[in-house]
């Protein structure tokens, strides 16, 4: 497994981990807003951790050209 796709599976699962926060936010699993709010914040980081993930493969593929 190269560098790339080891960033694209390390991705996979943050998004997995995103998706499974919405899923608890839907189905009403969140107790206290206080609990939400910070289900938020975790999400938005999940976010930004993708972003620098992308960032990094993009810099990874430039450097390979």
């Amino acid at each position: 497994m190269n560098t790339v796709e080891l960033l694209n599976l390390i991705k996979k699962n943050i998004n997995k981990n995103k998706a499974e926060i919405a899923n608890n936010m839907v189905d009403g699993r969140i107790s206290d807003f206080h609990t939400y709010q910070k289900n938020v914040g975790i999400a938005q980081g999940l976010d930004q951790s993708c972003e620098i993930i992308e960032d990094t493969i993009k810099k990874l593929n430039i450097g390979d050209e």
